[in-house]
């Protein structure tokens, strides 16, 4: 928007073959007519107020979210994805004497991409993801793009997504995967499938009731529920040794483990501190000891509190673990070690 007016009115600049989303602005001081912009697809240039915009595209600049790889031979795959750019896949080498080029790389979901999972044993098939849950399968051989996000059944309340939610490919069978919502689905054919292996493992707080402020506002006072995360949802989950032995961290400062595939869970772990509960954004197992995890970073900036925080589980004897009245149980405490 531009005013002329020291801010009495505004109006829309044009913003004819140039991508939304703007982040950052710059005008030259000298020279009001040419800004350029920072955006989701970049950064573009306009020397004529906004009539006509200019791409950097000898810029290797985008918003990437999470990195991974395949097993392909002879060069690896690189995979990711690209906020507001869909998600993409390129190779990690070429044999091409241009190297590599913006025609190497491939969508292979639409969308805001996020964390893409490739099969261990066949490269070409690409489980790529979307806001909200919306994964996806792709077979990089064919093209085939199919839609495998779990759905809820008849009368069920809705599954909360994270914006970016945890997908794990076992690696005890290479066609089972693990996907969470406040739920953790379990698919062992590929995502043609999906079976509920527990109940809501958030705290079930209702976020319309948190205060803001200092005051606690209704459903429809701040834009809670379109483009924004969900409150609470499952972040990441790991197994190593044991295929029934996982582990789901929360946004609401939870760490809760099972050890028989779902069946039964524990609240093993609580990670909660003054203000608030921890984000907790990953979790990563011990090879060594399938009793042992970190949790890294857990994160507390919603609370203004922006150190960096690690958590590692510990083995001990007898220890009560306990939260808001449930039983106490014996298992894995969480120690908080310096801050880094």
């Amino acid at each position: 928007m531009v005013s002329t007016n020291g801010g009495k009115s505004f109006e829309k600049i044009g913003e004819k073959y140039k991508h939304v989303d703007n982040h950052a602005l710059w005008i030259n001081p000298a020279d009001p007519n040419q800004l350029m912009v920072g955006c989701d697809g970049g950064i573009y240039n306009t020397n004529d107020a906004s009539a006509n915009w200019e791409f950097r595209s000898n810029l290797p600049v985008t918003q990437f979210y999470k990195v991974s790889t395949d097993n392909a031979v002879p060069f690896y795959n690189v995979f990711g994805g690209t906020q507001d750019n869909n998600s993409l896949v390129g190779p990690s080498r070429t044999i091409s004497s241009n190297g590599i080029t913006n025609s190497d790389w491939k969508i292979t979901l639409e969308g805001d991409g996020f964390e893409t999972q490739v099969d261990p044993e066949n490269p070409d098939i690409v489980y790529p993801q979307a806001q909200y849950g919306g994964i996806a399968r792709y077979d990089k051989k064919s093209g085939e793009v199919v839609d495998i996000k779990p759905i809820e059944g008849e009368g069920e309340p809705a599954f909360r997504w994270n914006w970016d939610s945890p997908l794990l490919i076992s690696s005890h069978k290479h066609t089972r995967l693990y996907f969470a919502a406040n739920k953790l689905f379990k698919s062992d054919d590929m995502g043609n499938t999906w079976q509920t292996i527990s109940g809501d493992l958030s705290r079930q707080i209702d976020r319309n009731k948190l205060p803001v402020m200092g005051k606690s506002l209704g459903y429809g006072c701040l834009v809670k529920t379109g483009s924004t995360d969900i409150y609470e949802y499952c972040l990441y989950l790991e197994s190593k040794f044991d295929e029934n032995h996982l582990v789901i961290g929360t946004d609401d400062g939870l760490i809760q483990v099972t050890k028989d595939g779902g069946k039964t869970g524990r609240k093993l772990i609580i990670s909660r501190v003054r203000g608030g509960a921890y984000f907790v954004n990953r979790i990563i197992a011990s090879r060594h000891d399938k009793e042992l995890f970190s949790m890294q970073p857990a994160n507390h900036h919603r609370y203004g509190n922006f150190k960096p925080f690690v958590f590692k589980s510990k083995r001990r004897r007898n220890v009560k673990v306990s939260d808001r009245g449930n039983p106490p149980e014996r298992g894995v405490s969480i120690q908080l070690p310096k801050i880094m």
